[in-house]
């Protein structure tokens, strides 16, 4: 007992510890403040880079305290990064609002601070572009890289079929509420050598995915940004959204959103639709 009193008096407490363990405290607060401050500026500077786009769309700017994913509570911003570093909460830093056409667009941008402990500090972004539609029965539609497809076999369903369904992914939010299956859409050839598509309801969905929609998204696929071209699209709850990968990049950001629109013009049952009212 006295020498654990002798090791925390002589060494815990004496004067050189106390000191060192200050300066790591406010090294650890004032590089936590450099960051936030330093991701602020970055926020203001991708504000300022959108607000002409958002003025010529007659749209508008929201920053971070109005700013917000419609589709949020049906797939969380960063749901598949994985990382054994600490993280702040996600957080949304703007969101841009305009119509394109009939089409009701949010586009917004989310951000979260990693802490590898060891490897440094990072902020990782992550935007989504939504467009409110009428209700369709939740759908996942891809077009998987074309050095995937092999021997011309379709890819959903077909001999792959597993394999793509991890492609496209898990049902979204509202299938698994309604505990409904997940199954296969039977799209017809030949595009059912070039998407992979799954649904709750893959009659309908197959009637809505027709030649035209999904030709219309080969024939815009070389003028899409690489980051956009083998698009991922999820319909659910009245909404189609896209997640895309880093900051919002205005001059890649409209070809994608009429493409998408493109897409929607095309499909029987896709109906614009304010976001606010029930569908």
């Amino acid at each position: 007992m006295d020498l654990l009193k002798l090791w925390v008096t002589d060494y815990l407490l004496s004067p050189l510890v106390l000191a060192t363990l200050a300066i790591m405290i406010v090294f650890m607060v004032v590089r936590r403040l450099l960051q936030f401050r330093s991701h602020g500026k970055a926020r203001d500077a991708q504000n300022a880079a959108l607000t002409p786009l958002a003025q010529r769309l007659g749209g508008k700017v929201l920053g971070p305290d109005e700013a917000g994913m419609w589709t949020a509570e049906l797939c969380k911003p960063f749901s598949n990064e994985f990382s054994i570093a600490f993280r702040s909460k996600r957080q949304f830093d703007l969101s841009l609002d305009f119509q394109r056409g009939p089409w009701h667009v949010r586009v917004t941008e989310a951000s979260i601070r990693y802490d590898s402990r060891g490897f440094g500090v990072r902020w990782l972004q992550e935007h989504r572009i939504e467009i409110a539609t009428a209700r369709l029965a939740p759908l996942k539609v891809t077009r998987p890289n074309k050095y995937s497809v092999t021997n011309g076999q379709p890819l959903s369903p077909g001999r792959l079929e597993s394999e793509w369904k991890q492609i496209v992914g898990n049902e979204p939010e509202t299938a698994k509420q309604a505990d409904a299956e997940w199954l296969p859409v039977p799209l017809l050839p030949p595009m059912d050598q070039e998407f992979s598509a799954y649904g709750s309801d893959p009659a309908a969905a197959a009637r809505e995915l027709n030649f035209d929609a999904l030709h219309w998204l080969i024939d815009q696929a070389e003028s899409l940004p690489s980051w956009a071209s083998r698009m991922s699209l999820t319909f659910e709850s009245g909404f189609v959204y896209l997640v895309a990968p880093d900051h919002i990049y205005p001059d890649d950001l409209m070809v994608v959103v009429d493409t998408i629109c493109g897409l929607l013009d095309r499909m029987p049952g896709a109906r614009p639709r304010h976001p606010a009212a029930t569908v």
